[in-house]
């Protein structure tokens, strides 16, 4: 026999929440399917895979919207190139390079690491530069992407040549 949902009080709670562990039906169940891999540690209350409507709204959600903004925000960075460095030659490079390794493609180094600059609340990349290795399996080839750029904020009008695209 199943419990009854924490929520609507059937008795039809196949469920549990993952914050209360109360028993939640199906219905009544936020799930949770992100994984949050752009982020370096992930908040306990993201972890779990099911919640009553009450811990969403209490501890997911707002977690959740602030993960989803700056994805959001990390899609629309500037991004310049090593070799667009006639462009960029104006700008101070203060912070330390950010890197990220064994990407399965340029794409997504690129998105890790603009993740991390709008978390630092920076709005471009410059002097990206990719490297690609082959890692070999037994009879099984993988290429791995790393990369390396400077976080920098700027005024896209600031750059010579900035209707270019990068």
């Amino acid at each position: 026999m199943s419990a009854v949902c924490k929520t609507c009080h059937k008795p039809k709670a196949n469920y549990t929440c993952g914050l209360c562990e109360e028993p939640i039906c199906k219905t009544c169940t936020e799930f949770l399917s992100e994984n949050f891999s752009f982020l370096k540690k992930v908040p306990v209350e993201l972890t779990h895979s099911s919640y009553c409507t009450v811990c969403f709204d209490q501890s997911v959600r707002a977690p959740l919207d602030q993960y989803n903004e700056t994805m959001e925000a990390a899609k629309e960075i500037i991004i310049y190139s090593k070799e667009q460095s006639k462009l960029t030659r104006g700008l101070k490079r203060l912070e330390d390079p950010l890197k990220v390794e064994n990407c399965e493609d340029e794409e997504e180094a690129l998105m890790r690491m603009s993740f991390d600059a709008v978390k630092m609340n920076f709005n471009a990349l410059i002097d990206v530069q990719f490297k690609t290795s082959k890692i070999i399996l037994g009879s099984h080839k993988k290429t791995m992407v790393s990369a390396t750029a400077v976080p920098v904020t700027l005024d896209p009008t600031q750059i010579r040549g900035h209707l270019d695209p990068p």
